[in-house]
This record gives structure tokens, C-alpha cells and sequence, in this order.
């Protein structure tokens, strides 16, 4: 599986460098998927690096064509998030973090 599961909701996350490229691409999928289809849709401000993220969620019985297909038009000018970076990038762009982000502490072997 390539996307996130969060209950049961597939859930797929793509960074860009600029906010214009961000917001088309969400656009683009927000044109593409009917509401059933695509349940949210976010960009957010990734503080620590200056880019942007978009985060797709999707019904949880939608078929993997279509969330392959929210991919592709992610993939086009944005890069994939891993799905555990995509829960620190939101809490930092929230201002929930509470000491060392995930992805430092997988960094440091999580002995911090």
C-alpha cells in the first residue's frame, strides 16, 4: 500500500516548493474526484523548510486506480511525503510538537 490508512480513510501526502504549484495541484484534484471521493483536501506550510504540502483523504472503499491516479497528479510537480513524515510535517505546521519531531528521533535511533 502506498498511502497512509488513517482508520480507514487512505490518506496521501506530496510537498512542493512553491505555494502556487501547492494550491493548482489541489485544484487539479479537487476538479478530478467528486465529493464522495476525496473527503478532505489541505495545503499547509511546512515551517522548518519554507515548502508546502498538500494532504488528500479519501473514502475508505475508494478503489487503488483512483488514489493511483491522485498520485500521478501530485507526483507531477510535487514529491511524495513518507507516510509517518506526514503526521510530524502537520504538527509542525500546527505548532503541536512537544520536544523532538518523529522524523529526528528515527534519525537518532530514537534514543532521545
Amino acid at each position: 500500500m502506498e498511502y497512509r490508512q488513517t482508520g480507514e480513510k487512505p490518506v496521501v501526502g506530496y510537498e512542493f516548493e512553491r505555494e502556487e504549484t501547492a494550491t493548482d495541484s489541489a485544484r487539479e484534484l479537487d476538479r478530478r474526484f467528486t465529493g464522495g471521493e476525496l473527503l478532505g483536501l489541505r495545503v499547509y506550510r511546512v515551517r522548518w523548510n519554507g515548502n508546502y504540502l498538500v494532504e488528500a483523504t479519501f473514502q475508505k472503499d475508494i478503489e487503488e486506480s483512483r488514489v493511483r491516479d491522485a498520485r500521478a497528479i501530485l507526483g507531477e510537480s510535487g514529491s511524495p511525503v513518507h507516510p509517518e513524515d506526514l503526521e510530524d510535517y502537520k504538527q509542525a505546521t500546527e505548532g503541536r510538537t512537544e520536544g523532538m519531531p518523529e522524523w529526528l528521533k528515527r534519525f537518532f535511533g530514537r534514543r532521545y
